[in-house]
């Protein structure tokens, strides 16, 4: 499937809402992106995680490692694809640990899936577990990318549909001085 096709289908699928919210980057935004109606939709989640796996064939990941959630589907099905082990890790950003019984063997190459991106941090911080427990990151796969600069992980970052949303420092955020409630989503 063309890259355009991709993005557009992620764009058609993956419902913008508005509001005040709290990233897991502490960045606030107007706009949070839902990846829900994307992973409910067996049909379209094979759809996308098909694009993303002929992105990162080449680098014969073994293990497709994510954060629970919906996020989790997306690497099931991912790893799947790639004929690779599915990892999960848990927790708050920040503080993420890989789920009981779940390991990342020594050597093995890890390609990390991210449902959305915005700043990088909570992708560094899955970087660092994996490699804390001896394995090589190979990749970051994003289904949508928000962060509006291009970020430098120091691996191959393939994001399906970019998003151009506006996100705030909370001291400079205008919905905050508004007085808009603030509603925490962690992307």
């Amino acid at each position: 499937m063309r890259a355009t096709s991709v993005e557009s289908l992620v764009k058609e699928h993956a419902p913008v809402r508005r509001g005040h919210f709290l990233l897991s980057s502490g960045m606030h935004t107007p706009y949070y992106v839902e990846l829900e109606a994307i992973v409910q939709d067996p049909s379209l989640t094979a759809t996308v995680c098909h694009a993303i796996a002929e992105r990162f064939q080449e680098q014969r990941p073994q293990a497709v490692l994510t954060v629970l959630g919906p996020d989790s589907i997306l690497g099931y099905e991912l790893a799947r694809e790639l004929g690779a082990r599915a990892i999960f890790v848990d927790g708050p950003p920040g503080g993420r640990t890989l789920r009981p019984r779940f390991q990342v063997k020594t050597g093995e190459h890890v390609l990390i899936l991210m449902g959305v991106i915005v700043t990088g941090d909570s992708a560094r911080g899955l970087m660092r577990l994996v490699t804390a427990a001896g394995g090589q990151v190979t990749g970051v796969a994003v289904l949508v990318d928000r962060s509006s600069i291009p970020l430098r992980l120091g691996v191959p970052v393939e994001p399906l549909a970019v998003f151009d949303l506006e996100t705030y420092h909370a001291p400079v955020c205008p919905l905050c001085a508004e007085g808009q409630p603030l509603e925490r989503r962690l992307d």
